[in-house]
């Protein structure tokens, strides 16, 4: 939306916005559901049921594909991999197994020369689709995709995030994210706006509160959808504010499929007491090199149809099950702009077990730990990757922050309620400091509320340390023994 527009929308009738957000909608609906859509939901559900060999056997011929594209026609990977002295012979017998040999592909390269990454096939930027990364940990990502690029994107979401929950996306479905609807943080209500062409109703995710919360009620009433989906942590502090109001949905929906935070279980118990349905977790990225999804077993499998994800040390080799690493991933599905060994910031585990669900193409993650600069590291090099249990028990805590800014301090910034004591802070710094970090001076600073990123999204950790002194305690905790 151009300025003009976007002021033209700020200044027009609710009614006036829903239809011009209705029109979007029948341009987006066409763009993701169009063309060979359907097929390539098929695709993706019946690769669900090969077994590992047939599997492997697919995402070596796909990765040839991919890694000869990009060879010929990418000029950022031609450059890079002719200074490696990699030519199209090495490339055609790559397996997964053999992306180690290849140069990683840093964010910030991606960040500073879009346009080198994209395919001299694609035709002129102008006709691309333009995409942006949130920019929460600095300058956003470009990236660029074709319609059917798109397609292939969601048809992947279709069939192994929403028809695992028991939904789809064709189904009347809601949305909180990160889109400003409302022009202010002042506006009044309501506090959602209507896509009539993709039957979509798009709450805002700036407006959340107790005072709020009947007109979001009042919204999901309204138009009824079954798929929820959105920010993990906006449901949350929804759910939150309704079963303190005792505000409930006059209807069932058929499933909350969320992203952007980790999915606690004690998220989950609030969610399905408020929404009456089950909360299933999505893992993703506006990158689209990288899909994790919930399935019926609860676990968080890779499709590496999607893209073929490595869990890597500071040097970039693989690392065990069980062992937190940076996450690697090569985008198997964009034409355009594909990413090879992308970093793409974040830290994970595979799982040390397979999953009951019978998947066994599809990879486990054992936890996905959360972005580098969203580790706490300890005086003694210790890393810790969550703190979900830091205020079990502490009724007064509404919501937390755990700030670091140097080495031997922690802050933790809490919004309570007024019964909120001296021997509850005691508590954090004791779980912080005794029983997580080892010593270290642990400041609890209530505040009346935790800003949300310009995207809207909640983070529950912030590490302000330098990034290599980060990757520094990475490497030390993924090469100290197991205990």
């Amino acid at each position: 939306m151009n300025r003009l527009n976007s002021w033209i929308y700020a200044h027009a009738p609710v009614w006036l916005q829903n239809a011009g957000i209705s029109i979007y909608g029948l341009r987006y609906r066409r763009e993701r559901l169009g063309g060979e859509f359907d097929r390539y939901v098929r695709e993706f559900s019946e690769r669900e049921s090969w077994n590992a060999a047939r599997f492997e056997e697919y995402l070596a011929a796909e990765l040839r594909r991919v890694l000869l594209h990009a060879q010929a026609t990418v000029p950022y990977y031609r450059q890079r991999w002719a200074a490696a002295g990699i030519g199209p012979d090495r490339l055609r017998r790559f397996h997964p197994g053999d992306l180690v040999r290849l140069p990683l592909t840093p964010k910030s390269d991606l960040r500073d020369r879009p346009a080198e990454f994209v395919s001299e096939q694609a035709g002129p930027l102008r006709r691309l689709h333009q995409y942006f990364t949130s920019g929460s940990t600095g300058t956003p990502v470009t990236i660029y995709c074709t319609s059917d690029d798109h397609r292939r994107f969601i048809a992947a979401r279709e069939a192994r995030s929403f028809r695992w929950a028991g939904a789809s996306i064709r189904m009347p479905r809601s949305m909180i994210g990160g889109r400003m609807i409302l022009p202010r943080h002042d506006s009044p209500p309501p506090y959602y706006r209507w896509n009539a062409a993709e039957r979509q109703v798009y709450f805002s995710g700036y407006h959340i509160s107790r005072a709020h919360a009947p007109n979001y009620v009042e919204g999901f009433n309204r138009h009824r959808p079954a798929l929820l989906t959105g920010y993990a942590n906006a449901h949350y502090q929804l759910a939150r504010f309704m079963l303190a109001g005792g505000l409930r949905l006059d209807y069932r929906p058929s499933a909350l499929v969320l992203s952007s935070e980790k999915l606690t279980g004690e998220m989950k118990s609030t969610l399905i007491a408020a929404f009456g349905a089950r909360a299933y977790e999505e893992f993703g990225a506006v990158e689209n090199c990288v899909l994790a999804t919930e399935c019926e077993r609860g676990r968080l499998h890779v499709s590496p149809d999607f893209g073929i994800v490595e869990i890597v040390d500071e040097s970039g080799r693989p690392v065990p099950p069980g062992v937190p690493g940076r996450m690697v991933c090569t985008g198997l599905l964009s034409r355009t702009q594909p990413l090879i060994r992308y970093e793409i910031g974040d830290v994970a585990s595979w799982s040390t077990e397979t999953c009951p669900c019978g998947r066994d193409g599809l990879p486990v993650l054992e936890q996905i730990v959360g972005r580098l600069e969203d580790v706490i590291v300890g005086c003694n090099g210790q890393v810790t990757v969550r703190f979900h249990g830091l205020f079990i028990n502490l009724p007064n805590v509404l919501e937390g922050q755990v700030v670091q800014e140097d080495l031997g301090r922690i802050r933790v910034r809490v919004v309570a309620r007024d019964g909120f004591s001296e021997a509850d802070a005691e508590t954090i710094r004791r779980r912080v400091a005794d029983e997580r970090l080892g010593p270290m001076q642990v400041e609890v600073e209530r505040v009346a509320e935790i800003e949300r990123t310009e995207r809207g999204k909640f983070r529950a950790v912030i590490n302000r340390l330098p990034r290599e002194v980060i990757e520094r305690a990475l490497r030390e905790h993924a090469a100290a023994p197991a205990r």
